[in-house]
């Protein structure tokens, strides 16, 4: 798998079409490869579009992983530009803490001492100074933050309209498919699968098949007889009305995360949010635990009060046990290539970019500490779970 024309005319079969997966199939494509995506529904339909989509590098440590998820926000623009998509937003981040919660005010400021140390550019600004410059239409209480944190190298995007610009970059550019369909099956002779097939009993021969497959990625595994130290992780997103109230950033305010959803919309999450999708129940706009919400991001925006949860998003992210990515060839399966993270918003365009790499011969160390692997002797326990600083991507 070394050749440098490796990918020329390979048959690759990429199941999944959400982030994560149609930057490295666009990529791919664009090598030479013949690249097939696989969905159920549209690209972006699923994890993908259920993303708060914070792009960031804010709390990932360690440094090299830190490293990746930045470097993958200059990537993202770099796509967004290539393509003609207007989907990325690198406005910064802004976040405080209550000065009253001395543990969560001493958590944040460590994590921007780590920022700063890595050389991330960091500013500290006073509430008014926040609120008069860069954010008019928030409230920070002066009385309980003192420090307002604005990291440059962070911001948003719209996954779905990411993920369906690259896929349709790529079926006009480089002659790449959709097909919509379940992965019911994956055919092998040896040790290598030669076929993957489809629910609706269609077969698509593959030379090479990217798993990247987010929440159902543990299962795809299996239709190989592999295995994937994956936990799934369900959260719950807000989605306002459109309101009368413009943010500029993603703001990280005590209790409650925001950022702009288009159409004059907002985006809410809240942790308690989360632990109620854990349990498995369904949230209606007029839960309690919605209005909770919608009123702890009142506190932050204040044109908020006439304005009411419009939708409530569910989504399932893949968290491995470690929670680092996991990139590379399956050691059992010689053809099956993971490509699985929780944050498969922030690093699917660095990812897009090294996988390409890997596959044409070229250098795969950036890769090396990622490898499937890993998990050879054993998983434990979850051992890294990231703070809510810088999760939400």
């Amino acid at each position: 798998m070394a050749s440098s024309d490796y990918l020329k005319d390979a048959r690759l079969v990429v199941v999944g079409a959400g982030a994560i997966r149609t930057a490295p199939g666009y990529r791919l494509a664009q090598a030479g490869a013949r690249v097939t995506t696989v969905e159920r529904h549209f690209p972006g339909s699923g994890t993908t579009g259920s993303s708060f989509a914070y792009v960031n590098g804010t709390d990932k440590p360690p440094r090299s992983y830190h490293r990746l998820s930045v470097l993958s926000i200059r990537d993202h623009e770099d796509l967004a530009d290539e393509v003609g998509g207007d989907w990325m937003h690198a406005t910064g981040s802004l976040h405080w803490a209550d000065g009253r919660n001395g543990a969560r005010a001493a958590g944040l400021e460590q994590v921007m001492r780590r920022l700063l140390d890595w050389g991330m550019r960091v500013d500290r600004l006073s509430p008014e100074l926040a609120m008069r410059e860069l954010e008019p239409d928030a409230w920070i209480d002066p009385e309980a933050v003192a420090t307002v944190f604005l990291v440059h190298r962070a911001g948003w995007l719209d996954p779905v309209a990411m993920a369906h610009g690259t896929m349709s970059a790529a079926a006009e550019r480089y002659s790449a498919r959709l097909v919509r369909g379940d992965v019911v099956a994956l055919r092998s002779a040896g040790s290598a699968v030669h076929t993957v097939v489809l629910g609706d009993g269609r077969d698509l021969p593959a030379d090479v098949v990217v798993n990247a497959a987010g929440p159902d990625a543990g299962r795809v595994a299996t239709l190989a007889g592999a295995e994937l130290s994956l936990e799934r992780t369900p959260g719950l997103l807000i989605v306002t009305a459109p309101a009368p109230a413009r943010l500029r950033h993603v703001i990280y305010a005590p209790g409650v995360n925001l950022r702009p959803d288009g159409g004059a919309r907002l985006m809410v999450q809240r942790e308690t949010l989360d632990s109620q999708a854990a349990e498995g129940s369904p949230l209606a706009v007029d839960d309690p635990l919605v209005r909770e919400a919608m009123e702890r991001a009142r506190t932050v925006v204040p044109a908020l009060p006439q304005v009411e949860a419009e939708a409530v998003r569910f989504g399932v992210r893949p968290m491995p046990r470690d929670g680092l990515p996991i990139v590379g060839f399956d050691r059992s399966v010689a053809n099956l290539y993971h490509v699985v993270t929780h944050s498969g918003i922030t690093l699917a365009a660095r990812l897009a970019l090294l996988v390409t790499e890997e596959l044409t011969g070229g250098d795969s160390e950036p890769l090396e500490a990622y490898r499937p692997a890993r998990f050879a002797a054993g998983a434990g326990s979850l051992s890294r779970m990231p703070s809510a600083f810088g999760s939400s991507d």
